[in-house]
């Protein structure tokens, strides 16, 4: 604690006026001693709820945020803080928290408005109805800066990172990719959704809503273009936009004669994995009904399979369904593009691939929008296969 203390008061010295520091030290001070009180507290009681998590990972945020806020200001720029907790409102799920955009848009809206200053807003932090501290998960603070996009009908939402855009595919995995200029809110969601962890899927989402575009630049290379991602992207030659890829996942396999025909099957099974709280990234299911496969995190493995198990227990005791299958160490690789859809030839020219370089296909997804065309294979092979 006193580390961080001492960081955020030597950041003060260095940033803001000799004369104009010293309330800003004492709001840092007071906060840090709240945060000792806190920690306190989680000592005597030798518990740490996901509640107490979020309020605790707020602090850091809340100190940077003010900081730089007021930085801005000595340096005569009309800057003011604002804690998102004021305006972003969600329900309590603690640590990847639901926004309640009815209640958020009105309170974004009234307090920045057509204000004529520069506003320092707090990423990833919100709160309930209640004030309870609350965070919006992975990503957050890209999200964050979207609800304000969404809610103040920006004309751009510019996102910095650490790359030049987003990538054909994983720099680390292909040293040939390169950062794609244009793409849609749908490849980019979708390649978000399988590993791109340069956006999050969800910051896409209010984006979309108001049809304002996303511009991802690299702070560390500011001449870089970047990505600019719009309804339609531009260039229609390009039938594929990327490759990404999900590394370890585990594939869970539901089989039996007693599933051909019989009607409700599929709802009994996602929703006994729903009431698991337990996301599922892709699903398959073949044309005799006789089974149907799903991936999701290696973490979950255990729990989706007890809770299926639980489910279809009779079933599973008249030998109707056989036991659940559970497979580990896979990936999943996923070819997108909006251009794909109608050009015949583009699934032959993938397997033809993973064929050649011996890379075998454990299960296959393809949606109706053709989109993206998504296999399972050995995690072992992942970089091979991208």
């Amino acid at each position: 604690l006193k580390d961080i203390e001492n960081r955020h008061i030597d950041t003060i010295k260095e940033l803001i006026s000799t004369n104009k520091q010293s309330h800003v030290i004492e709001h840092i001070k007071l906060e840090l001693k709240n945060f000792d009180d806190l920690l306190h507290g989680i000592f005597l009681l030798q518990e740490l709820s996901t509640r107490t998590l979020d309020l605790i990972m707020s602090f850091g945020e809340r100190f940077s945020a003010y900081i730089i806020a007021n930085a801005l200001k000595d340096s005569g720029i009309n800057a003011e803080y604002l804690d998102a907790r004021d305006v972003i409102k969600t329900d309590k799920n603690f640590g990847s928290a639901k926004v309640n955009y009815e209640l958020t848009n009105p309170a974004i809206k009234q307090h920045v408005g057509l204000a004529a200053k520069v506003f320092v807003a707090t990423g990833f932090i919100s709160s309930t109805v209640d004030h309870e501290t609350t965070t919006l998960g992975r990503g957050g603070s890209d999200y964050s800066a979207a609800i304000f996009a969404g809610a103040l009908d920006a004309k751009v939402l510019e996102i910095w990172t650490d790359v030049d855009g987003m990538m054909t595919a994983d720099p680390r995995k292909v040293k040939k990719a390169y950062p794609i200029r244009h793409i849609s809110y749908a490849e980019a969601m979708e390649l978000s959704h399988f590993g791109a962890k340069v956006l999050e899927p969800r910051t896409v989402l209010p984006a979309l809503s108001k049809k304002i575009p996303i511009l991802i630049k690299n702070t560390f290379n500011p001449s870089a273009e970047g990505t600019l991602i719009t309804e339609k992207a531009e260039n229609k030659s390009l039938q594929i936009r990327g490759i990404s890829s999900i590394d370890h996942v585990s594939l869970i396999t539901v089989q039996g004669s007693g599933m051909i025909g019989e009607a409700g099957i599929s709802s009994r099974l996602f929703q006994a994995i729903g009431r698991q709280k337990i996301n599922v990234i892709l699903i398959t299911q073949c044309s005799s009904e006789h089974s149907i496969t799903f991936a999701i995190l290696p973490q979950d493995s255990e729990k989706a399979k007890k809770c299926v198990e639980s489910e279809f227990e009779l079933e599973i005791k008249l030998n109707l369904i056989d036991s659940v299958i559970v497979e580990d160490d896979l990936a999943v690789i996923a070819v997108v593009g909006e251009n794909m859809k109608n050009i015949p030839g583009i699934s032959s020219k993938l397997f033809t691939a993973l064929g050649r370089n011996g890379i075998n296909v454990v299960a296959i997804a393809q949606g109706a929008s053709e989109l993206n065309i998504s296999v399972v294979i050995s995690n072992l092979d992942k970089v091979k296969a991208v």
